[in-house]
């Protein structure tokens, strides 16, 4: 099998140390209404990238998944301009956000005369097989997401996405809000015969709990430790000893390391209501370097070998896309 990138297909082997879960470029739903006094400025947005770009080429990152879906405004262009000019393999994904904070509503009226999870999957296979808008450019995983408790809105999107992995074959990545719905996720995945070796169950890190991440991956899903640095949810000390306790109890082969990082927003940028001293130091984690300098040498320190970390980061990307 081949994988989509924005330059076209390359093979699994091709990946490398893989960051599974990025955003180059987002945006939240209705940032346009915002536009004159906060335009998108693209030349702001490809530069502040390329040092991203930069810096993870620096610690040996082969390829980052742009995980931006398509209600959060990704910049596909962009991103090939980005492949081109660093050398960093990236996959863009299609997919849907949540209903509260994704673009709902286009899709909600439908459900007043059709299935709408096949129009959906109608739109997410096409932008893996022929690719997206008039670009050309094809998308290489699906993502989806949802609340802590899972909307008829989302299960439908989830169903779209099972349909379009049936026909195309590529990983799903989800994004799980709140602590504890990623169970949730995995049974519906299960109860729609989805292929599980292929779908990576995001944000586990959102909860302490190492029975939550240890639930998720017994159903045979991969599990992503995929905001580290993001302080905002847990401390990243608590994420290293809950990855080096999974890795001691087998499930190595199982983890997917990443920083959910959004390089550039359109519209206005996100503040968080946070104390300074958190908001610093979020600020000073949360950057796509940050697994490999920091987290990597962390886990070290606590039994993890330099083989499973090799797993975490090059092997199960991998078998995220082969299935295998």
């Amino acid at each position: 099998m081949m994988i989509n990138t924005v330059l076209g297909p390359i093979s699994p082997d091709k990946l490398g140390k893989t960051l599974v879960h990025e955003h180059f470029v987002c945006a939240l739903v209705g940032w346009y209404a915002a536009d004159t006094v906060a335009p998108y400025d693209r030349k702001a947005a490809l530069k502040v990238n390329l040092e991203a770009c930069k810096s993870a080429k620096e610690v040996g990152i082969k390829t980052i998944i742009d995980c931006t879906y398509n209600d959060g405004m990704r910049d596909i262009k962009l991103y090939k301009e980005l492949a081109q000019k660093s050398g960093i393999n990236i996959i863009c994904v299609t997919g849907l956000f949540t209903e509260h904070m994704g673009a709902a509503g286009y899709w909600l009226v439908k459900t007043w005369f059709t299935d709408v999870s096949k129009l959906m999957a109608e739109l997410f296979i096409k932008e893996i097989t022929e690719g997206i808008s008039k670009t050309g450019i094809k998308a290489g995983a699906l993502k989806v997401a949802s609340d802590e408790t899972m909307t008829d809105y989302e299960k439908n999107v989830f169903k779209g996405a099972v349909i379009a992995q049936k026909e195309t074959g590529v990983p799903i990545i989800t994004h799980t809000e709140g602590p504890k719905p990623g169970i949730e996720q995995a049974d519906l995945f299960v109860k729609e015969g989805a292929d599980i070796n292929k779908i990576l169950i995001g944000h586990v890190s959102n909860s302490t709990d190492i029975n939550y991440h240890k639930a998720i991956a017994d159903k045979g899903f991969h599990i992503g430790f995929d905001r580290l640095g993001f302080t905002f949810y847990t401390q990243d000390d608590i994420c290293v000893k809950n990855i080096a306790e999974l890795c001691k109890q087998g499930y190595t082969d199982r983890i997917l390391l990443s920083h959910d990082t959004v390089n550039f927003w359109r519209g206005r940028p996100i503040t968080l209501d946070v104390p300074k001293e958190l908001a610093d130091a979020m600020n000073k984690s949360h950057r796509v370097d940050h697994v490999c300098k920091e987290i990597v040498p962390a886990l070290k320190a606590a039994g993890v070998t330099d083989k499973q970390i090799e797993t975490m980061l090059v092997d199960n990307p991998r078998s995220l896309f082969t299935g295998k």
